[in-house]
């Protein structure tokens, strides 16, 4: 999907999605499945689906007899996963627990010929922290301690992490997407050679951090993938560019979902879908609609 796509495309593709793919899985997912309604699915797409927000498919109907159809993401909570294996691999490595700690990662200022400043990076790891529960060793590492070594450093060390910063895909060297950092950037490879055993879940609030290559979308080879791949369990990526400041609204509700004061600071990887699910519902007033469904979840 090209992200400068008017709204009015947008709506369209998701009709067709709605209309095409997806009705004629939920009629089995309800019918002969009996699937109840808010229950987990995962999308294993292939082929040029990969790049296609089927999460977010829409009936988008205007008569007013049926404006209150469902759409997809209000019938179930969404998943995507790159391989079945990767998801059962995940599923056996969530029976191992350890102790939480929290790290946020942010790069606003990457310098000179590496993107524009992003001003809400700042304030966007401050609310992060606020909202992680207070049991869980919190650490931050943003302006001149966000270098490729710190960050790389930070994702091996922590069960936890947020990153906030410019995410670039490779089109054509994969291995070689990135997230910006100060000095230099810290590639999909640099994160795939790790084995990062204790590692649980991810937020990766960067821009293309979910979309494969063109060539080869089957191969699935992307930065939220690489994560997954590395030993985080749960990831949330991007499909498109994101604009950081009102995504802030996106990343606040969904960890007033993930952290809810009740729970007493239980930190739950296998809650971040339904969390994504609940946080992009909350904010549809604040935030357009394609700034909505460019978050997706990867994972248990």
């Amino acid at each position: 999907m090209n992200p400068k796509e008017t709204r009015t495309d947008l709506i369209v593709l998701l009709r067709i999605v709605w209309e095409e793919i997806m009705l004629p899985i939920v009629n089995v997912l309800e019918n002969v499945l009996k699937v109840k309604r808010r229950s987990r699915i995962w999308l294993c797409p292939t082929a040029a689906f990969t790049s296609i927000p089927l999460h977010a498919a829409n009936p988008f109907l205007t008569q007013p007899d049926r404006s209150k159809e469902p759409c997809l993401e209000d019938l179930y909570i969404c998943s995507y996963t790159p391989t079945l294996s990767a998801l059962v691999r995940s599923r056996q490595l969530t029976k191992k627990r350890v102790t939480p700690s929290f790290v946020t990662i942010g790069q606003g200022q990457p310098g000179a010929g590496k993107g524009k400043a992003l001003l809400a990076v700042d304030s966007e790891l401050e609310l992060v922290r606020e909202l992680v529960p207070a049991t869980a060793n919190r650490t931050t590492i943003s302006g001149d301690a966000a270098t490729r070594a710190g960050a790389l450093e930070a994702l091996e060390a922590n069960t936890w992490v947020h990153l906030a910063c410019h995410g670039k895909q490779d089109s054509e060297q994969p291995y070689h997407s990135h997230f910006v950092m100060r000095d230099e950037h810290l590639t999909l490879l640099d994160i795939m050679e790790k084995d990062i055993p204790r590692a649980e879940f991810a937020f990766l609030s960067a821009c293309h951090t979910a979309v494969g290559d063109k060539e080869t979308p089957d191969e699935v080879i992307h930065l939220a993938a690489g994560l997954q791949f590395s030993g985080f369990k749960s990831v949330v990526g991007t499909l498109w560019e994101v604009d950081d400041s009102v995504a802030k609204h996106v990343v606040e509700a969904f960890y007033k979902y993930m952290f809810h004061p009740k729970e007493e600071g239980v930190m739950d990887c296998t809650k971040a879908a339904w969390a994504l699910n609940c946080a992009t519902h909350a904010v549809k007033t604040k935030v357009p609609l394609e700034q909505r469904m460019v978050f997706v979840h990867i994972g248990v």
